[in-house]
């Protein structure tokens, strides 16, 4: 999805009305939220008909908040978040900020699609 979402937003910034064509018409599209397909669309009739276009926020807000989740989803897997210790524990230490890539789970849980139709 997040793929998916970086080339739309990538087609609406180079304003390639061929390649914003094919994306929207792509089945992915169908998940968007409303606002942010009413900004692709929108995005989309500027780019064609060359006018001054403005950033697609709610797009790139659905990008963010897809991304928080799917980030979320990975780190909620973590056998060590699964049976935290005891809170009442005084010999508790504070746990300590996993660097990005202990995060990041080996296997992916993003179906990936092609973006042609």
């Amino acid at each position: 999805m997040l793929a998916y979402l970086d080339a739309l937003l990538a087609a609406l910034a180079a304003r390639d009305t061929s390649e914003i064509d094919r994306l929207l018409a792509h089945p992915l599209a169908r998940i968007l939220s409303p606002d942010a397909l009413a900004d692709a669309t929108a995005e989309r009739r500027a780019a064609g008909t060359g006018t001054p276009s403005v950033t697609p926020l709610r797009l790139l807000q659905h990008r963010y908040r897809t991304a928080q989740l799917l980030s979320e989803h990975v780190v909620a897997d973590s056998p060590e978040l699964a049976h935290p210790a005891d809170p009442a524990d005084p010999r508790r230490r504070a746990p300590q900020a996993r660097a990005w890539s202990d995060r990041r789970s080996a296997v992916r849980h993003q179906m990936e699609l092609p973006l042609s139709a």
